[in-house]
């Protein structure tokens, strides 16, 4: 009976035009819907897959600038210790600079996508017995709204950072 069927599909030519990959029909390649198809899967991977990218690596830069600004304000209280001078930290020019005695003898550069207050002419002031002097925290705030918050303590070298919520 399958026979039948068979041959009758034969007869009016419908086997005739069906892509029947076997040992005596090679297949050439890949048709164009079978491609279409990949296109889209891959463009909804990347819809989703993009922004996250994007917003964990403007994170990293922030974190990396502030880690960086930390490091190089704790450098400055130990210069000032060691000098026995004051120090000045400011930043100006998308950078953290250290001045000893109106010159700078240290920079730090700041991405321009990050933005950083207070600017000059308000500054921290490093002292001799290792305490920092500021009126206000550093800010480091990206395009997107976050913050780190940096903050001077009461005990000699003390700098903390933390996460400002929006």
């Amino acid at each position: 009976m399958i026979a039948e069927r068979f041959v009758l599909f034969r007869a009016y030519g419908v086997l005739k035009y069906m892509r029947i990959p076997g040992p005596d029909r090679q297949q050439r390649g890949v048709t164009l819907v079978e491609l279409l198809v990949v296109l889209v899967i891959l463009s909804i991977a990347l819809t989703v897959v993009v922004p996250t990218m994007s917003n964990s690596y403007e994170k990293w830069m922030l974190r990396s600038a502030a880690r960086r600004t930390v490091a190089l304000f704790r450098f400055a209280s130990d210069v000032a210790r060691k000098k026995g001078t004051n120090i000045t930290g400011y930043y100006a020019d998308h950078g953290v600079l250290l001045a000893d005695k109106g010159s700078v003898f240290k920079r730090l550069e700041i991405p321009a996508s990050i933005t950083v207050r207070p600017e000059k002419p308000r500054a921290a002031v490093f002292l001799p017995t290792g305490q920092i002097i500021s009126s206000e925290p550093f800010v480091l705030e990206s395009q997107r709204g976050k913050k780190m918050v940096l903050e001077f303590g009461p005990l000699p070298g003390e700098v903390s950072l933390k996460e400002a919520t929006p």
